[in-house]
């Protein structure tokens, strides 16, 4: 027996529904749930019969479909669909961690989301890379569908969308090569309307952003005037801001994706770990390490209430 034989999950958190019974608005859900695969791990080839998105959370591995082999890693998020054939396997050297959704839209759907539909049918698979974004959205809905929380159903159903609309975006920029990026009206060259281009892209860009400079490259201001000017509306330095947005988005990854502190780190860009814990003890007033501690002591707290 191979040692991909002996491979297997290390967990496998499913939600899995009858076909037809499960509608959040116009998408009748199949499946939603999470998995992570032991180096070498197979999951079987079998037909699709919905759509599937599969956002990477960490790891290496392959999808196949039909008779294609993707390789994935994390960051990437993938969409088979309906009709064709798909096995994964994860790298031999590598867990592979993944979220995904089964899903169809219901005739009840509006015309945008059967368009979108129709786009990810077009062709047997859909495959995008840098879609980082979409971690928060896909665990924000594993922990609803395992909280069931008062108007979870509703929440849930806001997730779902959000999921779709970003997975076609992130599809679309790939193939045309341009992000649909935050683009700044300068009518008048108003000092309100500067600031508040500078806030969207920081929003926009917060895991790829480097220094303050490339931000000003980026939106044809002087990084002088940048800086000044960000300073004087705002009453903080930019670089402030953009630290506190990046704990921000930290915190919720931290929390819904289940992270390492190191994994966290890389997301955004932070060169070591150490700045990393720096920037984040400066902020929180402790390091990311407790702040962990606190969510799984919190999430034992609530497995024990069930």
């Amino acid at each position: 027996m191979t040692n991909e034989q002996h491979a297997g999950c290390l967990f496998h958190f499913d939600n899995a529904f009858p076909p037809d019974q499960v509608h959040y608005g116009g998408i009748n859900l199949y499946q939603f749930g999470e998995i992570a695969c032991e180096c070498g791990h197979v999951i079987p080839a079998h037909k699709q019969v919905c759509l599937e998105l599969s956002y990477i959370v960490s790891g290496t591995g392959s999808f196949y479909i039909n008779d294609e082999c993707i390789m994935v890693r994390e960051g990437d998020i993938v969409c088979n669909a309906i009709g064709h054939r798909h096995a994964i396997k994860a790298d031999r050297s590598s867990m592979l961690r993944f979220v995904y959704m089964g899903f169809i839209f219901t005739e009840s759907a509006s015309e945008e989301m059967q368009d979108i539909q129709s786009y990810f049918q077009a062709v047997p698979y859909r495959h995008a890379t840098g879609a980082d974004h979409l971690m928060v959205p896909f665990f924000r809905n594993i922990d609803e569908f395992f909280s069931q929380k008062p108007y979870s159903h509703m929440l849930i159903r806001n997730c779902l969308e959000e999921i779709i609309i970003l997975s076609y975006r992130a599809f679309r920029e790939k193939e045309t090569g341009k992000a649909a990026r935050y683009t700044p009206d300068k009518w008048g060259h108003s000092v309100g309307s500067t600031v508040y281009s500078i806030i969207r892209y920081v929003e926009n860009h917060i895991y790829e952003l480097k220094t303050i400079r490339s931000i000003a490259d980026e939106l044809g201001y002087s990084y002088t005037y940048l800086s000044h000017t960000f300073k004087n509306k705002t009453g903080m330095t930019l670089q402030r801001y953009i630290n506190h947005k990046k704990i921000e988005k930290a915190l919720e990854m931290l929390k819904f994706g289940n992270l390492t502190v190191k994994q966290t780190a890389d997301r955004l860009n932070y060169e070591t770990i150490q700045s990393f814990s720096k920037a984040f003890s400066r902020i929180m007033g402790y390091p990311p390490s407790h702040y962990v501690a606190m969510q799984r002591k919190e999430s034992r707290s609530r497995q024990d209430l069930a």
